[in-house]
């Protein structure tokens, strides 16, 4: 009786201790689940032993969410037959010294290609050697350069000489298939495509920002087309309005591991001619397991933060987030990192943020604010909930540490 009531009273005591709240709603660059899903776990061994660290940072360094990722092409791909590389596939460009790479589909059907094998055409007139081409290589040389190039393939540089427009390139003894891949460096037109947001949810919408420019202007007689390829190769086809992309994500996503890729297709009439761009980037989907529990407990003396965490399918999760604590200046600063990660089961569960005291600088203490908060799901290599400002806490104030005077 006696030890029930003393842990009775120590819970009590400690509870007096914490502060309670509410994280604040999701902001526009955040993410929420509105729906758990019931993933199962993908194959192999997990870590199920709690794990928590916490590191101070400097409160004068520059802090920010980065964009995502900006993609600009200068260059496109194309898959050719046999014959329209015997009879001189057609190849567009709209500045001098393009770059073409070929390799063979398949070797042992189409076997290596070499530079020497290779002719260029203009207005229907063959180039003769040396204007041909600038440069040539085939895939030894190009390996022992470090390129990654696929075996049997070979690069050559239409000489900058013969200008922009549009060639056709041969090969007289092709068989198979090739993949073509046409890169210009020294282009103005460019294909970008840019992602609203780099991490989504299953069931969410993607949206795709896709423009074809040269310099400033706009390529006129633009045709878009795209699609969004998932880790294992499905294909969920992008519905384009003016300069847009969006596809909704299938609430069964994908449980293969990587991440998904928008994949965009573009053709034109650019002021050299005709143009071809093709434009890649990749996104991240995650299958909503568990989320944020929107409220929280704070511990003052300890600086720990405990998230209550709604699972609804078992695994290891992970929060992390960084503390601002309010400086001499009176301004709100980054103070430290704090990361945590437990095997959790489904229901209503909890993860602990533990920054510790001893990573406040001498100064610096309450009001406290929790920002970039990312709650994650590890088995299954996803982000599920975010905050970019998740938590103000007005705290109790910590105790000013003079620093010493340097003699």
């Amino acid at each position: 009786m006696k030890k029930t009531l003393m842990s009775c009273l120590v819970g009590l005591a400690l509870a007096s201790t914490a502060n309670a709240g509410s994280l604040l709603p999701p902001g526009a660059n955040d993410q929420s689940p509105t729906r758990l899903v019931a993933a199962p776990l993908p194959a192999g061994e997990f870590e199920r032993q709690p794990v928590s660290f916490a590191w101070a940072l400097d409160p004068k360094a520059a802090l920010e969410t980065p964009a995502p990722f900006l993609a600009e092409s200068r260059e496109y791909w194309a898959v050719v037959e046999a014959g329209e590389m015997k009879a001189g596939v057609a190849i567009d460009t709209t500045a001098p010294g393009a770059l073409i790479r070929i390799s063979p589909v398949a070797m042992e059907k189409s076997g290596a290609v070499e530079p020497a094998e290779l002719r260029v055409f203009k207005d229907g007139r063959l180039i003769d050697e040396p204007r041909s081409f600038q440069q040539r290589a085939n895939a030894k040389q190009l390996q022992e350069a470090g390129m990654d190039v696929p075996d049997g393939s070979a690069i050559v540089q239409l000489d900058e000489r013969l200008g922009q427009g549009r060639f056709q390139l041969q090969m007289p003894k092709a068989g198979g298939r090739y993949l073509v891949h046409v890169y210009e460096p020294n282009s103005d037109v460019v294909l970008k495509a840019q992602a609203q947001r780099g991490r989504l949810l299953a069931g969410d919408v993607v949206e795709v920002a896709a423009q074809l420019r040269q310099g400033e202007a706009k390529v006129g007689g633009g045709q878009m087309e795209g699609q969004l390829v998932s880790p294992s190769g499905q294909a969920y086809p992008l519905v384009f309005a003016g300069e847009k992309a969006t596809a909704r994500l299938p609430l069964d996503a994908d449980p293969a591991p990587g991440l998904w890729e928008v994949q965009l297709f573009a053709g034109g009439q650019a002021a050299g001619g005709l143009v071809q761009r093709d434009a890649r980037t990749a996104i991240e989907v995650s299958r909503p397991t568990a989320k944020l529990g929107g409220g929280y407990a704070f511990e003052p003396a300890a600086l720990r933060f405990s998230l209550p965490v709604q699972v609804a399918a078992p695994g290891r999760y992970e929060v992390r987030a960084t503390l601002f604590a309010t400086g001499p200046s009176g301004l709100a600063e980054p103070v430290a990192v704090a990361h945590s990660a437990n095997w959790l089961d489904p229901g209503q569960r909890k993860l602990d943020l533990a920054f510790g005291p001893d990573k406040l600088p001498a100064g610096y203490g309450a009001p406290y604010e929790l920002r970039f908060l990312e709650l994650k799901d590890q088995a299954r290599m996803g982000t599920l909930d975010t905050r970019e400002i998740a938590l103000r806490e007005a705290g109790r104030p910590a105790p000013v540490r003079e620093r010493r005077q340097e003699r």
